[in-house]
């Protein structure tokens, strides 16, 4: 007596390939929708926006020290302060002070040791107005 096989239907998996055309970017950072050229144009604008970002902020660094020198009140008035930046005395002062502050927040609820100085001394300030 023949035997009689059973078989079972198997859905075949269809792929299907498309070849780029050579319009399209190749690369995966553009969307599919960027075909056509736009992607082309899409790098463009990128590239331009970064050396206009690049120009601004040469721009920016540039035009600093001359906001600087208008807070000071001219560039005469901003020379002056960067002597007094580079001078030994103002370097000394000011590490001072930073070293008595973070002996403060360092130290805060325990006794101050002998010779260290308890408070910031204070400096007399002379305002503009004051100086006539």
């Amino acid at each position: 007596m023949p035997v009689a096989k059973k078989t079972e239907k198997v859905s075949a998996v269809h792929v299907e390939t498309k070849k780029m055309n050579d319009d399209c970017c190749s690369s995966k950072s553009c969307a599919p929708s960027m075909c056509g050229g736009k992607c082309k144009i899409g790098h463009l604008v990128v590239i331009w926006l970064l050396l206009l970002n690049t120009i601004l902020s040469i721009v920016a660094l540039c035009s600093s020290s001359k906001i600087e020198a208008m807070k000071v009140g001219g560039r005469d008035n901003y020379e002056l302060v960067q002597k007094i930046y580079q001078s030994k005395t103002f370097q000394a002062q000011q590490k001072q002070q930073i070293e008595q502050a973070l002996q403060m927040y360092q130290g805060a609820g325990t006794a101050p040791t002998a010779g260290a100085p308890t408070q910031a001394q204070a400096q007399p300030q002379v305002l503009p107005a004051q100086a006539k």
